[in-house]
C-alpha cells in the first residue's frame, strides 16, 4: 500500500520525483489551475462537478485546457488501483494544470497553443483522513478578497494571500483565518468555504462576495438546505459556523475573541453533502 503517488508525462512516480521545469509558468508565475477530489470506496467523488469547475476556471483565465475527460478518469482510476486502498480508506487526487512552458523571462503568454494533450497536467494522489476537528479563526486585518477579480472566481496555484492570512492568524494563536472582501463583507476562509446556521437557517456568503464557488456549497444549495446572502462579519455567540471543503468539515468554535457555544456533528453534515 502506498501513501502517496504521482503521475506526470506518462510516468507513475513518487511525489518527490515529479520535477517541473524552471520555465514552467505554473512554477514561475503560479500560472495554473487545479482541483482536489475526494476518493471514497475507490471512486473519485463528484468528479464531473470538479472537472466542470476546472473547465470554467480555464475559460475565465483563458488557459488552453487540453484534457480528455475519459483519459483523465482512466488515469485517476489507475492511480486509485496503485494506492491499493481498502474500501473504508479515503484518499484524494489533486489535478494540476499549468499554462505551460514560458519562453524567455517575460510574463507574456506564448506557450500553450502548441502543446500536446496532457503535457501541462500532473496528478498527485494521497491517502488521507478527513479533518473534522474544531478550529478557532481570526478575521484577517491585512488581507482582503477582491470581489471584482477574475482570480477570486478560480482555483489557482497562487495561495500567497491565503498563506499570509494563515500566518497572521497563527501568530495570534488561532488555527486558521477567514477573509472579508474589499467592501467588508464576509467572504471565505484561507482554504475553505463558510456555512452559518443562524435563526434556524443555514446561510453562506453569496458568490458576489468574491468567494470561490465551492463544490460542497454547490451541493448544499442544490439540496436547498442553505441559501446565499450578503453576510456581515458581526457574529452571534449562538451561531453555528462551519469551515468546509472537499476534504474537511470543521466547526468553528471561536472567532477572534467570541467563543461559540452550539455543537454540531461535522461528520454527519459532511456525509449528508457527499451522499
Amino acid at each position: 500500500m502506498r501513501a502517496a503517488l504521482g503521475w506526470y508525462k506518462d510516468q507513475w512516480l513518487d511525489i518527490d520525483r515529479i520535477l517541473i521545469a524552471a520555465n514552467n509558468r505554473g512554477l514561475k508565475f503560479a500560472d495554473g489551475i487545479f482541483e482536489t477530489i475526494l476518493i471514497k470506496e475507490n471512486k473519485p467523488i463528484l468528479f464531473d462537478e470538479h472537472l466542470k469547475r476546472l473547465e470554467k476556471s480555464s475559460k475565465i483565465l483563458n488557459i488552453n485546457l487540453k484534457i480528455n475527460k475519459l483519459t483523465l478518469r482512466q488515469l485517476i482510476n489507475d492511480g486509485i488501483k496503485k494506492l491499493s486502498l481498502k474500501n473504508d480508506q479515503l484518499a484524494s487526487v489533486r489535478i494540476n494544470y499549468s499554462r505551460g512552458i514560458n519562453k524567455g523571462r517575460a510574463l507574456t503568454i506564448n506557450s500553450t497553443l502548441d502543446t500536446k494533450d496532457l503535457d501541462n497536467l500532473w496528478l498527485e494522489f494521497y491517502k488521507i483522513r478527513p479533518n473534522f476537528n474544531p478550529i478557532s479563526v481570526f478575521i484577517s486585518q491585512t488581507e482582503k478578497i477582491n470581489e471584482f477579480s477574475l482570480i477570486s472566481k478560480c482555483k489557482t496555484f497562487s495561495y500567497n494571500q491565503a498563506i499570509q492570512a494563515l500566518t497572521e492568524a497563527n501568530e495570534k494563536s488561532f488555527d486558521d483565518s477567514i477573509l472579508l472582501n474589499t467592501s467588508g463583507e464576509l467572504c471565505c476562509g484561507s482554504t475553505f468555504n463558510l456555512l452559518i446556521k443562524r435563526n434556524k437557517q443555514w446561510i453562506t456568503p453569496r458568490k458576489e462576495s468574491g468567494c470561490l464557488e465551492g463544490i460542497m456549497i454547490a451541493k448544499a444549495l442544490k439540496l436547498k438546505i442553505v441559501k446565499e446572502e450578503l453576510i456581515s462579519p458581526e457574529f452571534q455567540d449562538d451561531d453555528i459556523i462551519v469551515a468546509i471543503n472537499s476534504l474537511s468539515c470543521r466547526q468553528i468554535n471561536k472567532v477572534n475573541d467570541l467563543k461559540l457555544s452550539p455543537k454540531l456533528d461535522p461528520i454527519y453534515f459532511w456525509d449528508l453533502l457527499y451522499n
